[in-house]
């Protein structure tokens, strides 16, 4: 088992607070996730916000298409008294300046990565992490000027060897993917590629929940991170079980 898998806080600390909001950065700082996940979109007059979904109705009961809504707009929509889907600046304000942030990027379109690549340069913020869903993005992501990590969120797996061909970082692999797939993982680790593992969505787990059993032996496996919900308890079970095994 490595020492000591990076837990990568899903949304937030999403387990306890409403998911990509102030509140959920918080929680993950105080739970001492080493990185904080967060969802990037792009409003109608091109402006980042931070929401998982296309819409607010999930989150705000709001039919809200963030695409088709200004910012100052979507900035009066509340949930649970906090910004629905607040703005990237939000996201920098809150957190420490030291805290290694998680974009997944929803709109990977060429202007879209624009933005985030000179917001992120101008924010002088150094541990970002930019999530893509396909290795285009990864080279346009270059191209662009963007010279820090990239987490490969691949829609397509065949994609794999080309993303870290394209100077790609890590690998996410879905947590039942790499539990059917084990020698995927395996030959990732002898390559010495990083692999994130997210968990859940499987046995009806929620995106990021957790199971013990699987969350230790993807580790023992060699996954070098674990998307989750709620990254406290993570920490607590990996260190009980390095502490029993020492």
């Amino acid at each position: 088992m490595i020492d000591r898998p990076l837990l990568i806080a899903h949304r937030g600390a999403s387990s306890h607070y409403r998911e990509n909001s102030p509140s959920s950065w918080r929680g993950a700082v105080t739970a001492g996730a080493d990185i904080i996940e967060a969802d990037t979109r792009i409003t109608k007059d091109h402006r980042i916000v931070i929401s998982h979904d296309a819409d607010l109705t999930r989150v705000a009961g709001q039919p809200a298409i963030v695409a088709q809504t200004t910012f100052s707009e979507l900035q009066e929509l509340l949930a649970e008294g906090e910004p629905a889907a607040p703005a990237l600046a939000e996201l920098f304000a809150t957190v420490p300046t030291d805290q290694a942030l998680l974009y997944d990027i929803k709109d990977e379109r060429p202007e879209a990565l624009a933005l985030l690549v000179e917001a992120s340069l101008a924010s002088g913020r150094k541990a970002l992490i930019f999530g893509v869903h396909h290795v285009d993005s990864l080279v346009r992501l270059r191209a662009l000027g963007w010279r820090g990590d990239v987490l490969g969120l691949l829609v397509d797996m065949e994609e794999q060897e080309a993303f870290f061909a394209e100077s790609g970082t890590v690998l996410r692999m879905w947590e039942d993917y790499a539990l059917s797939a084990p020698e995927r993982l395996r030959q990732h680790v002898q390559a010495d590629h990083a692999v994130w593992i997210t968990t859940g969505r499987t046995n009806g787990r929620q995106v990021g929940d957790h199971d013990a059993s699987n969350l230790l032996g993807l580790a023992e496996m060699g996954a070098s991170g674990f998307l989750v919900n709620d990254p406290a308890a993570c920490r607590s079970l990996l260190n009980q079980t390095k502490g029993a095994s020492e």
